[in-house]
């Protein structure tokens, strides 16, 4: 009775014990099943399912101020006319350029013939006379390649650009005049007789008759 109540609690039993599968009937196999290591995709998760919240708009001070130094009306897109009447300006500028400098280097001629035919006497050239017509001759030359390349440079932004040889114009003709002022102010003769006073004649002579 003492060993078979040690065999029902499992104690004093010293038989071994079986192996995995060795009790199963003849020809059985075990197979895991085909889903064991598939996820399921069935279920969506509630977070997954949420749209994300959009991102918040970047802060005021973080946006790039408007440049408030260029004029609005320089910086939208010329308007059609802008581009025709430019060019015209340029071509006309160009050749009051040329014109400019031929009356420069003409003064020195045109002076000598007042004086041969308002009887002033023979007209002597100031030695200053060469430098001043050279120097106008290159500020000519220069103020319309300042215009020329500027005016490119406000064309190729889409701006207003008919006004640079408007201005570049009026500089060109504002420095001729001054230059040709200062020429003809290096002859005194001609500053007196612009100014009204009569060159001085020399008096005739009197043949005295002989006793």
């Amino acid at each position: 009775m003492a060993e078979d109540e040690k065999r029902q609690d499992g104690q004093g039993d010293e038989r071994p014990r079986p192996q995995f599968g060795e009790l199963a009937p003849p020809g059985w196999t075990w197979h895991p099943p085909q889903d064991a290591d598939r996820l399921d995709t069935a279920r969506h998760s509630p977070a997954a399912s949420e749209p994300e919240p959009a991102a918040p708009p970047p802060p005021a001070y973080d946006r790039p101020a408007p440049d408030r130094s260029v004029p609005p009306q320089l910086r939208a897109a010329g308007p059609r006319w802008n581009l025709t009447f430019t060019i015209l300006l340029l071509v006309g500028g160009f050749f009051g350029m040329t014109y400019s400098i031929g009356t420069l280097q003409a003064l020195p001629a045109a002076m000598e013939l007042l004086h041969s035919t308002q009887h002033l006497g023979p007209f002597t050239r100031d030695p200053s006379v060469g430098g001043l017509i050279t120097g106008g001759s290159i500020a000519m030359a220069a103020i319309w390649a300042v215009s020329l390349g500027l005016t490119i440079w406000l064309l190729v932004q889409k701006r207003l650009s008919f006004y640079v040889p408007l201005i570049a114009g009026v500089v060109a003709l504002i420095t001729l005049f001054v230059i040709v002022g200062i020429v003809l102010a290096t002859d005194p003769v001609l500053l007196d007789f612009y100014g009204g006073v009569a060159p001085a004649t020399p008096a005739p002579s009197v043949p005295t008759s002989s006793t």
